[in-house]
């Protein structure tokens, strides 16, 4: 490990922290901030607030700030933890000096007694700082030990990282490598200032986009190993390297970094994997102390992730019990995997030092569409005396029963080419609250047109959960609807899908690619024919305005609850000549009154023999009232 590029690292850590407390005690009222000039350069300067109780004593200042963090209800979207606006210069340590902290203009505590109870105060808050992440704190240790310990290497580094626009790869082999590097450097701490970055998987056309960071200094374009897909498009390296911006690639496999980086970059970082020593110091600089002598022996790190390292390290734990929590998992981790006891009851590792079944491995198998394909149900497949619900039997649709039969209409001028698909409407979004019939909706209409029927949702697309596998997994849907067609592709909990954010928001990298997806796939399945699209979704509202424009979702139809006519009518489908047993003592002047509740409660008690008892005691709490907003 390179001391000197390990120290340098961790100094950056501790400095933003330091500088995230002093934006606490801002916001806390203990200190008031200004900008001045200190040698040329405009730093962040700190004064006791001119409200504070001037007897407040350092130690005070830290236990109210401690207080007013926990009364904070996200720290993790502390509306200053996302700017670089209190973030010190990590080229050099700009911390003021006494000083400069005091040469504040129109500053009433003029006594030099008082510049110093001020500088103390500041000091304190300083070194009251949350310590941290252990999992930052692994990185930098994982980075440090990627460079030999000695200037020539150091100094090779340097100077490839200054050219104007290097190739570097950076293999990480330990879980979760990918996003703490990517979060990190998108915030300041590999290099000096934040970084705007470009996913170079995401280009298309030379149209390389950039998240947006604020007060970011540089703009990089990566190609993270997990969102490299099985066929490779040589486009993308094209459009990235004629861009006037330097080139990442980061994985967490060797199989993932792309060879033609590879093999044109001028610089190749291998991190390799967790080791006692970067655990040890991890666990010193986050907890302040270092495990008893032996703790840590026998503990197998390479099969840690970032995540372990995180949940195991936690401010205010015991450091002997922080390397318990990492042997257990560790061992739970080699237990996973299929590990053994060797002679001495330690556990080792099956062949490989890493497993084939890893979860790592596994995002390059086929996730497959996670889509059920549904064959339409002919009138004469009636079971049990009832014939299979279609859209000519539905009651309670309203406009969605009038675009299904439109589409009934005209599907025959299209099979015989006397009609576009283009001039049909053929994508539609349904929305009304839970349980008034959606999905029932889609399989009738299934049945109405005779045409397959593949039911996914959008839970099923994020059931792989790894960004690459969920793209795939959308990709395979609309793939599986092509070969199918004409066939109805309908995708339940639509609103998952959420909507793009603010690229500095957390995660927002992710959730802005699943919906540029599905944008893609949208407007390719409005050039193509033969596809009817149908999503559902309780709550609209919350979907991004580009998917329901004109030409991706043609139309936007509300199911309300059905009125005392249409669940009449709905009864009357299921319970067939038995409705007339529940009805036969009120007058329909009754039932249109929405006094059906008594009804099916009187009609309950003639029914209890008959077969369709239980399905008239689940109707009878049906509401009768308008929803509430």
């Amino acid at each position: 490990m390179n001391e000197r590029l390990a120290r340098h690292l961790l100094d950056r850590l501790r400095r933003k922290a330091a500088a995230l407390a002093l934006a606490d005690a801002v916001e806390a009222g203990i200190l008031c901030q200004e900008d001045v000039e200190s040698h040329g350069r405009v730093v962040s300067v700190y004064r006791r607030h001119p409200d504070a109780v001037r007897a407040m004593s350092p130690s005070q200042a830290v236990a109210m700030l401690s207080r007013h963090r926990r009364r904070l209800p996200d720290e993790t979207t502390h509306p200053i933890l996302g700017s670089d606006e209190f973030a010190f210069d990590t080229e050099m340590d700009t911390t003021p000096t006494a000083e400069a902290q005091m040469a504040i203009p129109g500053d009433p505590l003029s006594s030099e007694q008082a510049r110093c109870g001020d500088l103390a105060l500041v000091k304190a808050i300083r070194g009251a700082a949350e310590p941290p992440s252990a999992a930052d704190v692994a990185v930098m240790l994982l980075l440090a030990q990627a460079v030999p310990d000695d200037e020539a290497a150091l100094a090779d580094v340097l100077q490839a990282l200054r050219l104007r626009r290097p190739i570097v790869t950076l293999l990480g082999e330990t879980k979760g490598f990918e996003r703490t590097f990517l979060e990190l450097l998108k915030r300041g701490h590999i290099l000096p200032g934040a970084v705007e970055r470009s996913n170079g998987y995401d280009i298309r056309y030379e149209n390389v986009r950039f998240e947006h960071v604020a007060a970011a200094r540089r703009r990089v374009v990566v190609f993270v190993g997990s969102d490299r897909g099985e066929e490779e498009d040589d486009r993308q390296y094209g459009a990235a390297a004629i861009s006037p911006y330097p080139i990442l690639a980061v994985a967490e496999r060797k199989e993932a970094l792309a060879p033609k980086l590879v093999q044109a970059s001028q610089l190749n970082v291998a991190c390799g994997t967790l080791t006692v020593d970067i655990v040890r110091r991890t666990i010193e600089t986050v907890l302040g102390a270092s495990p008893s002598v032996g703790k840590l022996e026998g503990i197998i790190f390479e099969r840690l992730g970032l995540g372990d390292i995180a949940i195991a390290v936690r401010p205010g734990v015991a450091a002997d019990m922080a390397a318990d929590s990492l042997r257990r998992l560790a061992e739970a981790a080699v237990d996973a995997e299929g590990g053994e006891k060797d002679d001495c009851g330690r556990k080792a590792l099956k062949g490989n030092s890493r497993s084939s079944d890893t979860p790592s491995s596994r995002r390059n198998a086929d996730p497959g569409s996670g889509s059920d394909i549904i064959q339409p149900e002919a009138p004469a497949e009636a079971s049990a005396g009832r014939p299979p619900p279609t859209i000519e039997t539905l009651s309670g649709y309203g406009d969605a029963r009038d675009w299904a039969l439109q589409i009934r209409d005209v599907l025959p001028l299209w099979r015989a080419g006397d009609l576009a698909w283009i001039d049909m409407s053929t994508k539609v979004l349904l929305s009304g609250p839970p349980g008034v019939g959606k999905t029932h909706f889609a399989r009738a209409l299934c049945n109405t047109l005779q045409i397959p029927l593949l039911a996914t949702s959008v839970a099923r697309w994020l059931e792989p959960s790894h960004l690459g596998d969920v793209l795939k997994r959308m990709k395979r849907s609309f793939e599986e609807a092509e070969t199918q067609k004409p066939c109805i592709l309908f995708v339940d909990e639509f609103d998952g899908i959420g909507r793009r954010v603010d690229l500095s928001r957390d995660y927002a990298d992710y959730w802005n690619s699943v919906v540029n997806c599905c944008l893609e796939l949208l407007d390719g399945v409005a050039r193509t024919s033969g596809v009817v699209v149908v999503c559902a979704t309780n709550n609209p509202s919350v979907i991004d305005p580009a998917l329901l424009r004109s030409g991706r979702i043609d139309r936007q139809i509300e199911i309300p609850l059905p009125d005392a006519e249409a669940r009449l009518a709905i009864l009357r489908h299921h319970l067939g000549k038995d409705i007339e047993t529940v009805t036969a003592s009120v007058s329909k002047a009754v039932l249109v009154e929405n006094d059906l509740r008594k009804v099916l409660e009187e009609g309950f008690e003639m029914m209890s023999d008959k077969p369709y008892a239980g399905l008239v005691q689940a109707a009878i709490p049906i509401r009768t009232e308008a929803p509430r907003p």
